[in-house]
């Protein structure tokens, strides 16, 4: 703890020690499945800021039952095999983690959240090079108007040949307006995009990964690339306490590239109106 005016409140220092079992692993005696060992730092400063820097050090073992039935197909030559996946024994990771978050002002705050590293790719039981970015914003201009905004990246870069395994990312937008004492409005606007590569055995043969498909047939594990908008909005109103009126919209609609906004296909609708009204005696 600072001094009364020193501009460090608070900071502190803690070691968290985490074992994960799997089930029957655990009552035969077997080692942990995943160890973890995160050394995390935090500091408050004067006048509501915070800081935060962590280093995360893990080790992920293999779970057979995660990947039942998933294949390798096997390429030597001219010759082309199915062999089982086994994965390799664990996967040593080692992540760094950042976080700030400003006070709460009057009209605005903001969070930060940064971990990059080392880190397990779950896609092909590899290690993969990570990075996760949460951002989120509130605005409050007036008493009236609220405004919340996050964006979430999260990606995986084999460390072969730096290429993206897997990413998604997802900016949401929420605006709520209060019309009168008792109007109320909202409206929320959500992208969600994700991206998968062509699987392959990515810590040893680099030969295609097979997966399970109806009808208990293998195939390959293809890259996909799906991209969704959705949109809803709420309007309320509450004459009287008990009684209420809601009015909303929901829809989702879907594009082949990502944030073209461009020959979007649209996939559901959904409205709603619901009625409160409150008998008294």
């Amino acid at each position: 703890f600072g001094g009364e005016k020193s501009p460090l409140e608070r900071a502190s220092l803690d070691v968290l020690v985490d074992g994960t079992w799997e089930y029957h692993g655990f009552f035969a005696g077997r080692g942990a499945l995943e160890q973890k060992l995160h050394f995390n730092t935090n500091v408050q400063l004067r006048g509501g800021w915070h800081a935060g820097a962590s280093v995360l050090i893990e080790s992920f073992g293999f779970d057979p039952s995660f990947y039942a039935g998933y294949a390798i197909e096997r390429h030597r030559g001219a010759t082309i095999d199915t062999i089982p996946f086994t994965g390799t024994p664990s996967l040593p990771n080692l992540d760094y983690v950042l976080s700030f978050d400003t006070p709460q002002f009057r009209h605005w705050s903001l969070s930060v959240l940064w971990i990059w590293g080392r880190d397990e790719n779950f896609y092909e039981w590899a290690s993969a090079n990570i990075g996760l970015l949460n951002v989120v914003a509130q605005w409050r201009p007036t008493d009236r108007l609220r405004v919340d905004g996050s964006y979430i990246w999260q990606y995986y870069h084999r460390r072969t040949d730096g290429s993206t395994v897997g990413q998604g990312r997802i900016p949401r937008v929420k605006v709520e307006y209060q019309l009168t004492r008792s109007m109320f409005l909202r409206a929320v606007g959500q992208y969600t995009a994700q991206f998968q590569d062509d699987l392959r055995d990515e810590s040893r043969s680099n030969d295609p990964l097979l997966v399970p498909a109806p009808g208990g047939t293998l195939v390959r594990a293809v890259g996909f690339s799906d991209n969704t908008f959705q949109l809803e909005w709420l309007f309320s109103y509450l004459p009287t306490p008990g009684t209420v009126i809601y009015v909303g919209y929901g829809g989702t609609l879907r594009e082949q590239q990502p944030f073209r906004f461009r020959g979007l296909s649209r996939e559901r609708d959904a409205y709603f109106v619901k009625l409160s009204y409150l008998f008294r005696k």
